[in-house]
Formats: structure tokens, sequence, C-alpha cells
């Protein structure tokens, strides 16, 4: 867009002086004046619409409705040139083709419009942004059209390789990408059914069905993602892994690639990581204060070993980043070994794992005490030789944090000494372990509140005094319900959680995100005596709860009791806890 007239509309209406415009482009340099002013917070998109349709007397698009997008217009013109000119045809009005721009000066992209539709364009102004969304949006509904076929068709597709190159296939596998982030998906599932292509998105930790494809597109489409991967599309009997770099809505993603041979065909997932995320702090995980303080107390030490333990997927990667961005100072050598480096942290160190090269957790830590760091980060203790390394780093003046797969923090201390690491040497060296889960947490725009079900409390918070002792906790007049169904439990009055609904803002599903539930077990005199007698997690366990140890279930009956999620998505996600005698 011309910037000179952005810059006569500023000045014109008194919005900013010339010298305050200098200055607002000279901080923007790289972006147009329009976009400037927006990035600089001076106006809102909107308002440089209405600005400019009133300067060139223009009509305003109020709204885009792609829905109502005829379809055969779209095909008129391609992507690429939509996006380019971030223009868009919206449908047919008398005397030409209603035309959505977002620059009203670009009269070469009307130009082309008028030879590509074969009609008279009648522009009308919208924000880029909104363009450049329905313009995602149609486009993404014309390619998976791919999907609507009739099966028969399987029979008339051309060969594989000429398929890969054929811009539906390619349309069809971008757009897959494209409803991934907008739907904030952290995996992509493409599978071979009998007779279809079957796409699933993982959000918040489920799987939901998104896309289907006839089954003689898995080819082409296996093929595509390859190629984009860097993989070997002639490959189809072995497993491989690649990395994808996309661009997307202005984020960078970054996608792990993963294929496997089964019966009815390749299977391809893919993991989503946006590298625009802002990493999370200690403060925004979801942590109980008194736990919050006591991690932050664990990371500053000079030596010990903490561990986070929970399944696949639990965010235990996202809990460490957390801890080393709190004590990431100018005054300390911090240094990771990850398998693979998910985000990059400034001023820390981050090396990738290599078994090929046999650069392994192990050959990694070794190599990082020769670097004199003061803490470090190993993603995994998986076997002996890591663990014991881990522990000869911690007992000669260095904090190692790290990861292990138990169910509960108890756990980890049995798992090492499973592996065969004497017993001493973890007592000695061991300082604090997090267990943790992820639950999805309650979509805010349509949550509403609802009694908690007794069996669900009882469930949650075990049976006599400790149910009790959860429900002194939460006594405000505006927790409470009355009910004489509870009478037993608390007079009448019950604790009030929130329950489910469904909006659009949440796809429908109640949920909006997820958040951790954590438990921490310190190693306090009695739990390092018990792990020198070789107890058994269990034992340790009951010990570190009357120490004060609050349990997953504990933290998950907290959230329940803040509607920040609902009791059975903290009963999905966690074991039994052991039982108060």
């Amino acid at each position: 867009m011309n910037d000179r007239l952005i810059n006569d509309i500023l000045v014109s209406r008194g919005i900013l002086t010339a010298e305050q415009i200098a200055l607002v482009a000279a901080q923007h340099a790289d972006r147009p004046l329009q976009e400037a002013v927006v990035a600089a917070g001076v106006l809102d998109e909107d308002a440089i619409v209405r600005f400019l349709a009133d300067e060139l007397s223009m009509p305003v698009l109020p709204r885009i409705e792609p829905e109502k997008i005829p379809p055969e217009l779209i095909r008129l013109v391609p992507i690429r040139f939509a996006k380019q000119h971030k223009v868009l045809p919206i449908g047919k009005v008398d005397g030409g083709i209603l035309v959505a721009l977002a620059d009203p000066l670009d009269s070469a992209a009307l130009d082309d419009l008028r030879a590509v539709l074969g009609a008279e364009p009648i522009p009308a102004l919208a924000g880029s942004e909104r363009i450049l969304e329905v313009i995602n949006q149609v486009y993404e509904r014309e390619a998976s059209e791919l999907g609507e076929k009739d099966h028969e068709a399987a029979d008339e597709l051309p060969d594989i390789l000429d398929v890969t190159d054929e811009a539906p296939v390619i349309r069809w596998v971008n757009s897959l990408f494209f409803q991934a982030v907008r739907e904030r998906a952290s995996d992509i599932h493409i599978e071979a059914g009998e007779r279809d292509v079957i796409v699933r998105y993982r959000i918040d930790g489920d799987l939901y069905e998104r896309k289907r494809a006839v089954k003689g597109w898995l080819a082409g489409v296996i093929s595509r993602v390859k190629v984009m991967a860097g993989l070997n599309i002639a490959e189809k009997r072995l497993p491989q892994d690649g990395r994808i770099g996309l661009k997307i809505a202005g984020k960078s993603i970054d996608v792990r690639v993963s294929t496997i041979p089964t019966s009815q065909g390749e299977r391809v997932v893919m993991r989503l990581l946006d590298k625009t995320t802002v990493l999370r702090d200690l403060s925004t995980l979801g942590l109980a204060p008194g736990t919050d303080r006591a991690i932050d107390t664990l990371i500053r030490r000079p030596h010990g070993i903490i561990l986070v333990t929970g399944p696949t997927g639990c965010g235990k990667t996202t809990t460490l980043y957390a801890c080393l961005q709190q004590i990431n100072t100018k005054d300390l050598n911090i240094m990771t070994v990850e398998d693979p480096v998910e985000y990059d942290l400034p001023g820390i160190s981050q090396m990738h794992v290599n078994p090929k090269i046999e650069l392994t957790f192990a050959s990694g830590l070794r190599a990082f005490l020769r670097q004199d760091p003061d803490v470090i980060m190993v993603g995994e203790i998986r076997d002996r030789e890591t663990a014991e390394i881990a522990i000869h780093a911690s007992l000669t003046g260095h904090l190692v944090l790290s990861t292990i797969h138990t169910n509960d923090a108890a756990g980890a201390i049995t798992r090492l000494v499973e592996m065969g690491t004497e017993p001493f040497l973890v007592a000695s060296s061991m300082v604090g372990i997090l267990a943790q889960r992820l639950v999805r947490t309650l979509c805010p725009n349509c949550a509403q509140q609802a009694p908690i079900a007794e069996a669900e409390l009882t469930e949650l918070g075990g049976k006599g005094p400790r149910l009790e002792a959860r429900f002194a906790r939460q006594t405000h007049p505006a927790y409470m319900v009355d009910n004489s169904q509870f009478e037993p439990l608390r007079h009448g009055r019950v604790p009030l959680g929130r329950r489910k609904v469904g909006c659009p803002q949440c796809l429908q599903t109640g949920f909006l995100g997820r958040t951790g539930i954590y438990e921490l077990l310190l190693i306090t005199d009695r739990v390092r005596a018990l792990i020198n007698e070789r107890a058994d997690s269990t034992a340790i366990k009951r010990a570190a709860v009357e120490e004060g140890m609050e349990t997953l279930r504990d933290d998950g009956m907290r959230k329940v009791l803040e509607g920040v999620t609902t009791a059975d998505e903290v009963l999905r996600a966690t074991e039994q806890d052991i039982e108060e005698g």
C-alpha cells in the first residue's frame, strides 16, 4: 500500500505527527507503514480500514462469511495470488463480482482479477489479517474435497509420483497443517483404513478425527509428507524419521515426522512444535504455592539431582525448561543434552543426542563434565550408565535435572535401584522428585458451576478425616451449595465445582488447554533411611505423605475445587493413591 496515503491520513486526522510517524516507521523498518502503525499499537486494523474507506469513498466489508463464498469463484483464483495481493472474490453482484481487498491502490491485482474472473471486480475494503484468515479457510475447504470423491475414482488415479506433484494433494496436505495450527493440535496422525485415509488430531491430549480421503490417495499423501521431510519416498518397508520447517500464519512450526509400515499401508505421525510459543515459567505451570516455593529452593541448590517423572507427553520437558529459565543468569554455566532439543533457550548450551555416532545421554553427560558446568539437564535417565554418571556429577558439585518414566515420585527411586544403582548413592545424591500429569482445563467461555458428586469426592480425597480435610480448604460461601443429599459429609453443604458444556471457542469439547497436577517428594532423613533399606515405593510414598507430601490426587482435588478442571479428568490421569491407615 502507498505509505504516503497512510501518512497523510494519520496527519490530517491528528492521530500522529510527522515526527511520530517517522519514529514508528524507524522502529518497524521491515514493515509497511500500515502494519507498523498496528504493531506499535497506535490503531487497530479495523480503524485503518475505516479511515481508508472514508478517504477513498469505498465500501467496507464489516464481515466475511467463508461458507457463503461460491466455490467456483475460488477455483478461478490461485491461492498464491490471493495471499500475495490479499484479495478474495466474495460473491456475484449486479454488474460484477464483489472482491475483498486490503490495498485499495493495488490496481494491478484488480486488472488481473478482471481477466481471471471474466467479470468486473467490485472492490470493498477489509483488514489484511481477516482476508488471509478467510483465504486459508476457503482454500482448505476446497482442498478437503479430495476426501469427498467416490471410492471408485481411486482406480482412475495417476501414478504415485505424478500424484505427488499434483496441486490437489499438495493443497490437501497443506490444509492439514493449517487446520492443526488453528485447532491447537500437538500431533497429526495420518492412518490407512480399509477404504479411507483417516486424519486425526491430538488436541489437549485427546485424539479427534478431522479429515478423510479415499484410500487411493494414501500413496500420494504419504509421498508428499516424505518429500517435505526429506525422507526416501521409495522406502516403504522400514520406519523413517525426519523434520519439516513450516511458517503458517506468521508462526514458525517445527514438525517431527515419523513413518512406519502397517498391514493397511504406511502410517505417519507428525509432532508440531510452535517455535514462536513463549516458554512457560514456574508461576504459570499450575503449581500449588507451597510446591512452587519448594521447587524454587531446590533448583537454587549448588548440587544434587532433581527428577521430574511421569508418562510420555505429560509436560516433563516444559517443567525442566521452566526451572532452567528461573535460574538462567550470567554467572551460571548451564548445559543440556536432549533428544531432541525442543526449544532454543538463550544463554544455555544445548546438545542433541545422536545414537548413530554414539552420542548418547551418557556420553554427552560425560563430555559435559569437562566443560566446567554449574547446572546440567539430561533429557532422560534410561539406563544404569546415565544414572551413575548423573549421580557422580551431583556428588562432585553439580546440579543435575532430568526425567525418568515412572507412575509417581516414589517410583523413581525404586526404578533407579532396579537399574543397578546402589541405594546409598541414590539416597546421598537425590534432593527432590516431582511427579506430574496433564489434565484438560475447562473452557472459561462456557463452563458452568455444578456441585461435585459425593462418589467423585470420595474417590479423589480418600476416606474419613482425609476427605474432611479437603472440604475444610474450601469453606467460602461462594464455593458452597446447599444439598441435603450430602448431609453426612458436610451438614448439607458441598463444594461447587464446574462442569463442561461446549462452545465454538473450545470446538464443542468443553475444554481449552491443559494444566499440570503435581506431587513433590522431598528427600528427608526418613525417606533417605528408607532408600538405604531398599524399601519399596509404597513404603516411601506413605512416609512422604505422613510428612506432608500432597499426592497427585490431592493436587487434582485442589484444582477441581477451584473450578479449573473436572473430577473425571483427575481420576483419568492419576493412579489410586495409597490408603492412609
